[in-house]
C-alpha cells in the first residue's frame, strides 16, 4: 500500500512538474488525519482514522479557458456507476464575455448553503440534510452572469445529488451569490431535484454569513418541500445550520449546531407507496446537534492546523463524540 501511494505522488509530481510550465497555475496535496472516540448507550468506540488525502490541479489552457481538478485518494475510484466517484472536480470553464462564464464538466451542485459550499477537508461535523447526501459534485452545466460587483446568478443543470452514481434523475438549480453590505454575504438557492424513488424535490435554500472583525457566523437554512403531495410546504420538511468562529491570533474557538427536521406524515406509507418523499432526512426524524472545539494554525497559514472538537447528537441515544486530528498541506508547485 505504502509503495502504491508513493508510486502515485511521484507519477502526479512527474506529471505536473512537465506540463506546469505552460498549464498549472497551483498544485497541492492535503490530508486530515486524526483521532476520534464516541460513547453511546455505555459502549466505546475509538481510532485512528484518515479521512482525506487529496491532490488539487488548478490551471489554464489559454486566457479565457481554466480547469480545477481535486482527487481523493481516500476513495473507491469507481462505485455506484460512477467512473468519477474518486474525483470531486474535473471541470472546465470558459469565460465567454467579462460577465458571462460557462462551466462544464464535474462540479458542486448549487445549493445556496455555506456548510454546503465549504471545503470538506474544513468541515468536521454536519448536518444530516447535507452529510447524507448521494452526491455533492456530479456532473453538469453551469452557466453564471454577473449581474454588478460580487452579484452572481447561475444556473445549473446536472445529475442529482439524491440519485447515486450516473443516472437518468437530474437537478435544475438557480443560484444567487452576492452580499447586501461588507458584513454580510448571501449564497441562495431554489433547487428541484429528481430522487431515485420517483420523487422530484423542491429545495429552497439560504446561506448567510456574517462577518464582525474577528467573529464570523454562518445561518443557513433549507426548506424542502415533495412536489408529489406534500401537505405542509414550508417548515415541516427543514434543516438549520448555524456555525460561529471567533479568531484569536493563531485560533479559531468554533461553535455549532445543526437541526434537522422532518414531519412523520412526509410520504406516501399505503399499501406499494414509496415511503418518505424526502431520502435523506426520513419522514419522522428529528435531530440536534451541537459542537465545540478549536482550531489551531501553529505556522500562521493553512499548511498545518490541529484541530480538537467535542460534539453532542440528541436523537442517538445521547452520542457524545471526541475528534483531535492534524491537517497539513504541501505544495507541488505554485505559479508566481
Amino acid at each position: 500500500m505504502k509503495q502504491t501511494f508513493l508510486t502515485v505522488i511521484l507519477a502526479a509530481f512527474c506529471c505536473i512538474s512537465a506540463v506546469a510550465q505552460n498549464f498549472v497555475d497551483d498544485a497541492y496535496v492535503d490530508i486530515r488525519t486524526g483521532f476520534a472516540q464516541s460513547l453511546q448507550e455505555g459502549e466505546y468506540n475509538g481510532g485512528f482514522h484518515v479521512d482525506y488525502l487529496n491532490i488539487h490541479l488548478k490551471g489554464h489552457i489559454s486566457d479565457n479557458l481554466t480547469y480545477v481538478l481535486r482527487h481523493r485518494l481516500t476513495k473507491a475510484a469507481y462505485a455506484d456507476n460512477n467512473p468519477l466517484n474518486a474525483t470531486d472536480f474535473a471541470w472546465m470553464t470558459w469565460q465567454a464575455t467579462p460577465k458571462f462564464s460557462l462551466t462544464a464538466g464535474k462540479h458542486p451542485v448549487w445549493f445556496g448553503s455555506f456548510e454546503f459550499d465549504e471545503d470538506p477537508i474544513n468541515v468536521f461535523y454536519w448536518s444530516k440534510s447535507i452529510a447524507d447526501l448521494y452526491q455533492y459534485f456530479t456532473l453538469g452545466v453551469t452557466g453564471t452572469y454577473e449581474v454588478a460587483p460580487s452579484q452572481n446568478i447561475s444556473f445549473q443543470f446536472s445529475q442529482s445529488p439524491l440519485s447515486r452514481g450516473i443516472t437518468n434523475c437530474f437537478s435544475y438549480s438557480l443560484y444567487w451569490n452576492g452580499s447586501f453590505t461588507p458584513f454580510w454575504k448571501t449564497t441562495w438557492s431554489v433547487n428541484f431535484v429528481d430522487n431515485e424513488v420517483g420523487t422530484m424535490m423542491n429545495y429552497l435554500v439560504l446561506g448567510n454569513r456574517f462577518t464582525f472583525g474577528n467573529f464570523c457566523i454562518d445561518a443557513d437554512f433549507i426548506n424542502k418541500t415533495a412536489l408529489s403531495g406534500q401537505q405542509r410546504p414550508f417548515f415541516s420538511d427543514v434543516a438549520v445550520m448555524l456555525n460561529s468562529k471567533y479568531n484569536v491570533g493563531k485560533f479559531n474557538l468554533c461553535l455549532k449546531g445543526t437541526y434537522d427536521y422532518n414531519d412523520a406524515q412526509n410520504g406516501d406509507f399505503s399499501r406499494g407507496g414509496v415511503g418518505s418523499w424526502d431520502v435523506v432526512v426520513p419522514a419522522g426524524y428529528e435531530a440536534l446537534q451541537l459542537a465545540a472545539g478549536f482550531e489551531f494554525y501553529p505556522l500562521g497559514n493553512n499548511h498545518l492546523r490541529l484541530h480538537a472538537f467535542y460534539d453532542w447528537v440528541s436523537t442517538l441515544s445521547d452520542r457524545h463524540a471526541l475528534e483531535i486530528g492534524v491537517t497539513w498541506r504541501f505544495d507541488l508547485f505554485k505559479r508566481k
